[in-house]
């Protein structure tokens, strides 16, 4: 298919990217997006659902060509913080 995430019934979740650094910038952005809604279903009230007009309009500001590639700035970053925290790592 299309996606780049996939959450696997008892066996957890899966991501994919054209690089390393994309791959887990999607698997950083789902375990968010599950956060948040394991947090909004947690408030015991009805959740409002997102209207189809701002759910397409927000979709097609991500579609390929209308953004930078993710991890292209942040996977470069997350690996100078790691060897600033413990450069044994790359062992």
């Amino acid at each position: 298919g299309k996606g780049e995430a996939l959450i696997l019934r008892n066996h957890g979740a899966l991501t994919v990217g054209n690089t390393v650094g994309e791959a887990f910038n999607w698997m950083h952005r789902l375990e968010l997006a599950c956060r948040s809604q394991v947090a909004a279903m947690s408030c015991n009230t009805p959740l409002q659902q997102v209207s189809a007009d701002v759910l397409e309009a927000t979709w097609s500001n991500y579609q390929p060509g209308t953004r930078r590639p993710y991890g292209v700035m942040e996977w470069p970053a997350l690996l100078r913080k790691l060897d600033r925290l413990d450069p044994s790592f790359r062992d």
